[in-house]
């Protein structure tokens, strides 16, 4: 597969852009293919195509080419949200919005390699584009200017970093994702420089900022991908595999711990054991799948403004 960069055409995820593109698509699936586009959804052209990218990057809809021209279909997750949570309303949406986001490695490559491989405490851009430069050259041939990867750099900071007076007025719809707390912007001071160089913060996510739920899907889809649906992974596995729990959501340890207790006493068919013995740190995942889990939270989610994982029911 191949590494895609700045298809965003320098435009963020803007509030009420997933719900425009949602309704437009089930009404009609060639809409981006048509001309008329931007009359349709009341967006500039260069926006148009940022919203269609958009819409694959975060895996609601794949793309098919047909003789009529590349048509939308939403996926397995996206009719969930149009059907459940049209406007994305509820935080665990969003936590899947950025997992799914963080896991394309083919739509969102930067996205990707950031969370997966980068990783970083504190980052600048320079640290950014240097070693997303240096990644790209093991995976392939395909050289990148750096521009290319500087602007995917401003894109994925404006994906998550709160609105500051800084913005400019195109810029006023924030990012839904920003409220997931993953950015803090910190003013760095160095030695013998005379500004103030910007520098970012990726926060360690706290375990109460997520629903088990958020949780026990991404295990359960990382052992389906990977481990032809297996119901055993490593302690460590699980926090620093890419595309695992760790990494997509940013949790360490006692986070871990914490949402392996929260779903333990929410409802015993649901627990995930973590056992220790022989020096091997192991969870024991539910005989469930994803898709269930996905499928059962939203419909229990529709029902109860709580949203709440309590009240699980497995066969």
């Amino acid at each position: 597969m191949g590494l895609t960069f700045a298809k965003h055409e320098t435009f963020y995820i803007r509030d009420g852009w997933l719900y425009k593109g949602i309704q437009a698509i089930q009404v009609d699936p060639l809409i981006f293919a048509k001309e008329e586009a931007p009359q349709i959804l009341g967006l500039g052209k260069n926006m148009v195509r940022s919203l269609r990218y958009w819409m694959v990057a975060t895996q609601l809809v794949e793309e098919k080419l047909t003789k009529y021209g590349k048509e939308q279909r939403l996926t397995e997750f996206g009719q969930l949200v149009a059907q459940y949570d049209k406007y994305q309303e509820f935080d665990n949406t969003l936590w899947l919005l950025h997992y799914h986001l963080a896991t394309n490695y083919q739509d969102a490559t930067a996205w990707y390699w950031f969370f997966n491989h980068f990783a970083p405490v504190n980052f600048t851009k320079q640290d950014f584009v240097e070693r997303l430069t240096q990644w790209i050259n093991t995976q392939s041939d395909d050289l990148k200017s750096p521009q290319s990867l500087a602007r995917d750099f401003d894109c994925l900071l404006r994906t998550y970093l709160p609105s500051s007076r800084e913005r400019s007025p195109e810029d006023i719809l924030e990012s839904p994702l920003a409220s997931l707390g993953l950015f803090t912007a910190i003013e760095h001071q160095e030695e013998n420089a005379e500004v103030k160089s910007r520098h970012f913060r990726l926060n360690l996510t706290k375990s109460n900022s997520i629903q088990p739920f958020v949780f026990l899907y991404i295990l359960l889809k990382q052992q389906e991908k990977e481990r032809n649906d297996a119901r055993q992974v490593s302690l460590n596995d699980a926090l620093r595999e890419p595309m695992n729990v760790g990494r997509t959501l940013n949790i360490g340890l006692q986070a871990l711990e914490d949402l392996l207790m929260r779903l333990e006493e929410s409802e015993s068919k649901l627990a995930v054991r973590l056992s220790r013995t022989g020096g091997l740190d192991q969870l024991t995942l539910p005989d469930i799948s994803s898709k269930d889990v996905l499928q059962e939270f939203y419909q229990r989610s529709h029902a109860s403004e709580d949203v709440k994982l309590w009240s699980f029911q497995t066969n």
